[in-house]
């Protein structure tokens, strides 16, 4: 897959998170790996399709469920099979506060499909408003 291709997946990965859609497990590698800083709440390195979608599910309860979840990609990269991504996630969070977080992911992409993501976050601003 070109550059092209591969953004395209990761617009629609994007676009499955923000209306919660059955079909995002279609897009993960069986051996996906998900990293997440170590100053996380939720740091640690996920490995296999299961782990993964359980640790995605386990973040879902830290919003109002209510309130949809606005993403704004602000950049994207790609070349060869990693696509890089800069994007704003704003929700409210199950607290009832304003949560706006800035992110970069990058994404290694293996026959069509995420196999690797690599999550960098503010992770002091997330742990004062989601975890505190």
């Amino acid at each position: 897959m070109g550059a092209a291709e591969n953004k395209k997946l990761i617009k629609s990965y994007f676009k499955m998170i923000a209306t919660g859609s059955p079909k995002l497990p279609d897009l993960l590698a069986d051996d996906v790996v998900w990293w997440v800083p170590p100053g996380s709440d939720m740091a640690g390195t996920y490995e296999g399709k299961a782990k993964v979608l359980a640790f995605m599910g386990s973040g879902v309860g830290l919003y109002d469920p209510s309130v949809p979840m606005k993403i704004t990609v602000e950049e994207m990269v790609a070349e060869g099979s990693s696509v890089c991504v800069q994007f704003v996630l704003e929700a409210k969070t199950a607290k009832g506060r304003d949560y706006k977080n800035h992110y970069h992911f990058v994404f290694k992409l293996r026959r069509g499909k995420i196999a690797l993501v690599k999550e960098y976050v503010d992770t002091k601003y997330a742990h004062d408003l989601l975890f505190s």
